[in-house]
């Protein structure tokens, strides 16, 4: 489906690491926003600065796991504008870290909630309005962790298998409605998560600090993916020239192609 001239897109997770760095650059590129984030204030300090650069924005301010509120929020963004785009889904929590024995299985068990329902709620809003105009597209930011063994992240890796699958299963049920889906595993962005795994000190505990030592390591020998790249890879997705990828796992490289250090992924978590 071709987009329209100024496409509207719903970003959730729009507030933090590369939910910032996505709309900053899909406002720049003149579409239509609708961001989402749980909350209101990070939403309107977010929307106000895109505004001023001449941006038209609107504040969702929503937990897009309760469907509700996800359900609102696209409602709101095609009353707004008369149709929805792309969702691009960006929302998430790492969850509890160490062996699976070791977490408490409720603090296990929100985390995978947390992450499958903010995925299923949200494209289960806008998949009405995609079908209904006759296309859309929908990128979900996934990871490496659904794709492979992520150990002492096991709640992290559990539900984005979980989203990978979802994708997968919506691009075949929609794909006769113009409807294109894919899971993007954003690379190891030094923004976000990342960030904050990195800067946590000892008294996280061995096993969070075995998973920043890792992190370390791999941006110590250059296997970080730019900020700047992985928004590439989600733009030219949500612009429509990858819709034969549709349903499918895919990380930057797929799209953009390897460079000199990204062409050697880094190894799972192990």
């Amino acid at each position: 489906m071709p987009l329209s001239e100024r496409p509207v897109i719903l970003l959730t997770g729009a507030t933090g690491g590369l939910g910032t760095a996505l709309a900053a650059a899909l406002a720049a590129d003149g579409a239509r926003l609708g961001l989402s984030a749980r909350t209101a204030t990070a939403v309107a300090a977010q929307a106000e600065k895109l505004r001023a650069a001449g941006a038209e924005v609107l504040e969702l301010p929503a937990d897009v796991t309760d469907p509700s509120a996800a359900a609102a929020a696209a409602r709101a963004v095609f009353d707004a504008y008369g149709r929805i785009d792309v969702l691009i889904d960006n929302a998430g929590v790492e969850g509890p870290v160490g062996p699976f024995w070791e977490v408490p299985l409720d603090d296990w068990w929100e985390a995978v909630r947390v992450n499958v329902m903010s995925t299923a709620a949200a494209v289960h809003a806008v998949l009405p309005f995609m079908v209904a105009q006759g296309g859309g597209r929908i990128v979900s930011i996934s990871s490496a962790a659904g794709q492979h063994r992520w150990p002492t992240l096991s709640a992290y890796s559990v539900s984005k298998a979980a989203g990978i699958k979802c994708m997968e299963n919506i691009a075949y049920e929609a794909r006769e409605h113009g409807v294109s889906t894919f899971s993007l595993h954003p690379g190891i962005v030094t923004t976000g998560l990342t960030t904050a795994a990195v800067a946590e000190d000892a008294s996280a505990g061995p096993w969070h600090a075995r998973r920043r030592d890792w992190l370390l390591r791999q941006l110590a020998e250059g296997r970080d993916t730019p900020v700047e790249r992985t928004v590439q890879a989600v733009t030219t997705l949500a612009a429509g020239t990858a819709d034969d990828l549709s349903g499918r796992y895919l990380t930057v490289d797929d799209i953009l192609g390897t460079t000199p250090t990204s062409s050697n992924p880094p190894p799972a978590l192990v």
